[in-house]
């Protein structure tokens, strides 16, 4: 693992350069400062880009997001969200869901991710054939969602879950986010099938629209779970944002490598970043 102050040291190493979003683009309210430059440059520089992003939303609602926030040159990237991922699979039925079934129960915020599809939304639990979980933004009932979770557990519904993060970064403040009521399911006993990093289906889906070699990717991300785990799942190559989810871990009196592996979950990995960075620059 090697700290470096640009990722300009780096740029000429890779071909595709793959961002998360939250915590390495923006902080859910603004962009970062250096980001746009960025981006200009390594596109300038004939460089893919994509935005990897564990969003359960489209990428079509990132985009607005991106846009009110004054995105430019981060928008001709483009974006590939875990909700896009997830969306693909249900609808061709491939993968963990070939046998999923039609109906489904929201859990969490009722985004319409399977809106105009051939999947239907039912009003009772125990109607449907699996439970889907897109965002939590927002979010206030987790009393009642456990509660429904303990019911679709005695009917051995599946849970689908199109955002895998477990903590959500809004501004300075760090919050449990919707792959943290997919845990809880899980550790329940509950099936779930989740969509985004750390799995690695979200980044086969943007190798086979990039065509890249894995020994010219580098992913950018924030999240030692997530970014960072699913990036060494996927054997490519990864840099550590360090101002982002993990932010408070990190201080001058203690190493990087030896603050990283106090950084654990009982059920997430940690992964190891072959590059550091304050910030990104």
């Amino acid at each position: 693992m090697k700290l470096i102050e640009s990722i300009y040291e780096i740029k000429k190493d890779y071909n595709l350069f793959l961002f998360d979003q939250w915590g390495v683009i923006h902080n859910g309210e603004k962009l970062y400062s250096n980001v746009e430059k960025i981006f200009k440059d390594l596109l300038d520089d004939n460089k893919l880009i994509y935005i990897v992003s564990n969003s359960g939303k489209k990428s079509s609602d990132n985009i607005g997001r991106l846009q009110k926030m004054g995105a430019n040159y981060i928008l001709k990237a483009e974006i590939i969200t875990s909700g896009d991922v997830c969306l693909d699979y249900l609808n061709k039925k491939i993968g963990p869901c070939k046998d999923i079934g039609q109906n489904f129960y929201p859990i969490g915020i009722d985004y319409p991710l399977l809106k105009d599809t051939q999947f239907k939304k039912v009003n009772n639990i125990e109607d449907s054939d699996f439970l889907l979980l897109t965002t939590t933004s927002g979010f206030k009932d987790f009393k009642r969602a456990h509660s429904l979770m303990e019911i679709a557990l005695k009917l051995e519904i599946p849970l689908v879950c199109s955002n895998p993060d477990v903590l959500g970064l809004h501004g300075k403040d760090i919050h449990p986010s919707t792959g943290d009521l997919a845990l809880h399911y899980n550790k329940i006993g509950g099936k779930t099938l989740v969509f985004g990093k750390p799995e690695i289906e979200i980044y086969e889906y943007v190798q086979s629209k990039s065509k890249v070699d894995k020994d010219k990717i580098l992913m950018v991300g924030d999240s030692l779970f997530n970014d960072i785990a699913g990036a060494n799942n996927f054997k490519i190559d990864s840099l550590l944002i360090k101002n982002g989810i993990h932010k408070e871990n990190f201080s001058e009196k203690t190493s990087d490598i030896d603050t990283i592996n106090t950084i654990k979950s009982d059920s997430q990995i940690t992964g190891v970043p072959d590059f550091i960075i304050n910030e990104l620059k």
